[in-house]
């Protein structure tokens, strides 16, 4: 069992300006899970990944691509969905994903 409290969330820089992240939990092989915290306007870059990744909208709006997520919407990405995500305003997200990402740009 793995409890992280909201109060013990320790939320660091991304490398990616607007965005931050506050890991979960980390397996093997690049398994694991995060929020990510976007301020409105950030970019993550387009990439693709070694695996899956299930992505969570829990407050905000955030586009992948040219599908816009709004709270409560569920994304699942396959390894070659080539994507990249925009935040249309202040977004947390929570991600589950098996196997690391590739930077495209």
């Amino acid at each position: 069992m793995i409890l992280v409290r909201q109060i013990n969330r320790d939320w660091c820089n991304s490398g990616i300006p607007g965005v931050q992240t506050c890991s979960t939990w980390t397996g093997i092989e690049g398994d694991g899970g995060y929020f990510a915290r976007f301020q409105a306007g950030a970019l993550f870059p387009k990439h693709t990944h070694h695996g899956w990744e299930q992505i969570i909208v829990l407050e905000g709006a955030i586009r992948f691509n040219d599908v816009e997520l709004r709270a409560g919407d569920v994304l699942q990405v396959q390894g070659s969905d080539e994507h990249e995500a925009c935040a249309v305003e202040d977004t947390l997200l929570f991600v589950a994903h098996h196997g690391g990402i590739e930077i495209r740009e």
